[in-house]
């Protein structure tokens, strides 16, 4: 294996060591604080304080990395989560643990992910290794929520926390050892991101924040009271529900960027793809069998990764070889933006109006999106190779 394709690989194993613990929490942390007798409002704020703190980790990750390099970032995330897990085993009170999903929110592992495989893979493989990465991520969140679920019946709740720690632990490791430095030219101010980025990294960054909107609006509060409030299924059959949706929109997102060619105007793609999840919305509103509507939403999955196959290649294709960092990290910016707003403005419509204006809502902002990928600039036609990186470092590779 030569040593950019051994630098995705090892990006890869940390990133989705990371993403298996946030699944894994995402079943530990409800079941035993339920079990204990905290109520459900307080542990939705549990999850409140994560999505909230991925809107402003983003340009915060972005200045670190710009500043230490990627590979001291990289080593420092991983290290950051798996200490957070082992501070488990000191019983941590429920302030504390308010405090630490916050902090894990903030660490940012999509971004320092996205910087290397702009940097070290060949150009004609960079739209799929960006897909696979974050596509496989969901894999790793949904593997790890059923992991998640044995380790809580199995150990008590300190340890099963603490085990996920030895996950990311051994990531970090095999980072330290094999990861190569790269430093960016450019050093941006802190006051100074917004005028640095080009407006059609903005523009991308605002129709995938509409999108990931539209997927909150009924995909994280509303569905699984939805199934079980409408359809009647238990909590085991909606939370196994739940882990596939994930599971098969990584992985449908991985595959389908192995099979298709990058579109010569991607801006028709992204927008056919929007356009495509207009009437599933619509028909999800509307009154049908539960199969029917399961069907709906794995569909709405399977286009929502198509979109977000040409999403992912577009933002590495925008982003400048010489602050890489801070584009993609303003991207990331705009488009975590709109998620606790789709859960929020949904979560009001539900109660004052009823579940199909949940659907309804997604639907507008779908359209919006679809709308806003006219504004991009057709993607100049480059040639292919391997991404020179910046500075001496790079030598690293020859």
């Amino acid at each position: 294996m030569d040593s950019a394709k051994r630098i995705i690989v090892v990006v890869a194993l940390g990133f989705w060591s990371a993403a298996f613990t946030l699944g894994a929490l995402r079943v530990i942390l409800p079941v035993y604080f339920a079990s204990v007798g905290v109520s459900v409002s307080k542990i939705a704020l549990l999850f409140f304080f994560f999505k909230l703190s991925e809107v402003f980790a983003p340009i915060g990750v972005g200045l670190i990395t710009n500043r230490l390099g990627y590979r001291w970032s990289f080593i420092g995330s991983l290290t950051l989560h798996s200490l957070i897990s082992w501070l488990y085993i000191l019983k941590p009170t429920f302030a504390v643990v308010y405090l630490e999903r916050f902090v894990r929110g903030l660490i940012g592992m999509p971004l320092q992910s996205a910087v290397y495989v702009k940097h070290f893979s060949a150009k004609e493989n960079q739209r799929f290794h960006i897909n696979m990465l974050l596509g496989l991520r969901d894999a790793s969140k949904g593997i790890g929520m059923f992991v998640g679920g044995v380790l809580i019946a199995a150990l008590s709740f300190e340890y099963s926390v603490a085990f996920l720690g030895f996950l990311t632990g051994g990531a970090t490791l095999v980072a330290l050892l094999c990861l190569p430095d790269l430093k960016e030219e450019v050093r941006i101010r802190v006051f100074g991101v917004w005028g640095t980025v080009e407006k059609k990294m903005k523009t991308l960054g605002l129709a995938r924040g509409f999108l990931h909107g539209a997927m909150e609006a009924w995909g994280t509060v509303i569905l699984p009271v939805y199934l079980t409030v409408v359809f009647g299924l238990s909590p085991a059959v909606v939370g196994t529900v739940m882990m596939a949706e994930y599971i098969f929109h990584g992985l449908s997102t991985a595959l389908i960027s192995r099979v298709i060619r990058p579109a010569r105007d991607s801006r028709r793609a992204l927008v056919g793809c929007a356009l495509l999840l207009f009437p599933i919305c619509i028909f999800l509103s509307l009154g049908m069998s539960v199969y029917f509507f399961l069907f709906l939403v794995f569909l709405y999955q399977f286009f929502d990764g198509a979109y977000g196959v040409y999403s992912n290649h577009l933002k590495l294709e925008f982003a400048t070889d010489e602050k890489t960092s801070i584009d993609l990290a303003t991207y990331e910016t705009i488009s975590n933006s709109f998620k606790p707003i789709g859960v929020f403005v949904s979560g009001l419509l539900v109660d004052a109006m009823g579940y199909g204006w949940a659907f309804y809502f997604s639907s507008l902002l779908v359209l919006l999106s679809a709308l806003t990928c006219l504004a991009l600039p057709k993607p100049a036609i480059q040639s292919l190779g391997v991404v020179r990186p910046y500075g001496k470092e790079s030598l690293a590779l020859e």
